[in-house]
């Protein structure tokens, strides 16, 4: 495991950057990380975790509103996104962990929709068997 995390962090990028960043890390007497050499090549650094924290920070706040992913995506990163919270939300429901509801269509919007009702329904019901208005 450890020697998976060495790797990742410190692995190579694409030539003809690899030798480049071998001679600065020879002239430093370091290595650098992953996403330093990325940064130094692009000017932003990616792969370091933030789009799966956010979207574990979005499943896991389970009491709050549904997210609403029924209209089509505005770019090609929002639906790289959705396709991840989605795999994410799928694989954390089949270990059991309850996340937040989200509609992918407008079938689940009305699913959801009829599920509440009930409930509401169930819940106004009495002791004494009437109904309370609500």
């Amino acid at each position: 495991m450890k020697n998976d995390v060495q790797n990742w962090i410190y692995r190579e990028v694409p030539e003809p950057y690899n030798d480049f960043f071998k001679q600065i890390e020879a002239a430093l007497g370091f290595k650098l990380f992953i996403w330093q050499k990325t940064f130094i090549m692009r000017g932003v650094f990616r792969q370091y975790g933030e789009t799966t924290a956010k979207i574990l920070r979005e499943l896991l706040q389970t009491t709050a509103k549904p997210l609403d992913y029924t209209r089509p995506p505005h770019s090609k990163r929002e639906e790289i996104y959705r396709r991840e919270l989605r795999n994410i939300q799928q694989k954390l429901n089949n270990a059991g962990i309850k996340t937040r509801v989200v509609f992918y269509c407008k079938q689940d919007k009305r699913a959801y929709k009829e599920t509440a009702d009930e409930l509401r329904a169930e819940e106004a019901f009495t002791e004494e068997g009437a109904y309370i208005n609500v």
